[in-house]
């Protein structure tokens, strides 16, 4: 057996799901995704249900009959997995060719949660710091030329 057939990883992958397809069916498409997923033998630790969002720009994809579908929308989702390093790629390229994925991203990650979002102004608060006072918060007056060269004096010292 190879070192890769032995080694676990932790996965994230992040799919567009295509506008097109109609909003009841889209839980569905997920369904399949996360599928492809746990058929190689991942286990799931996290995953987000696909919403819709514009996009930042129009994403073709080319169909079957060899035209292009144009996308400024799409339903975005994504599925946090741990599973070994050499059965990885055939689940990209699974859902790569799954005709509802208009685009997909696969990156490593850590198993912890490091999903900020919008509360990521609520960290100091939620790790038990304590918020600063107001009068933490002033800033000192600036130091003038004369301060800083006798700061810098102090912590200079000739070596003889």
């Amino acid at each position: 057996m190879s070192e890769t057939a032995d080694r676990t990883s932790v996965y994230e992958i992040g799919y567009l799901i295509a506008d097109t397809v109609p909003e009841e069916k889209v839980s569905a498409e997920a369904d399949t995704v996360k599928s492809f997923i746990t058929k190689a033998g991942a286990s799931v630790i996290a995953e987000g249900s696909p919403i819709k969002e514009a996009l930042a720009y129009t994403i073709r994809k080319k169909t079957l009959g060899g035209s292009y579908d144009k996308h400024d929308s799409a339903y975005f989702g994504w599925v946090k997995f741990e599973l070994a390093s050499d059965k990885v790629e055939a689940v990209k390229k699974a859902i790569e060719a799954h005709p509802s994925v208009i685009r997909m991203l696969l990156i490593t990650t850590v198993a912890e949660n490091t999903y900020l979002g919008k509360r990521a102004s609520a960290v100091p608060a939620a790790t038990g710091k304590k918020a600063a006072s107001a009068e933490e918060k002033k800033e000192a007056a600036p130091a003038s030329i004369e301060e800083m060269d006798k700061s810098i004096d102090e912590m200079v010292k000739e070596v003889n």
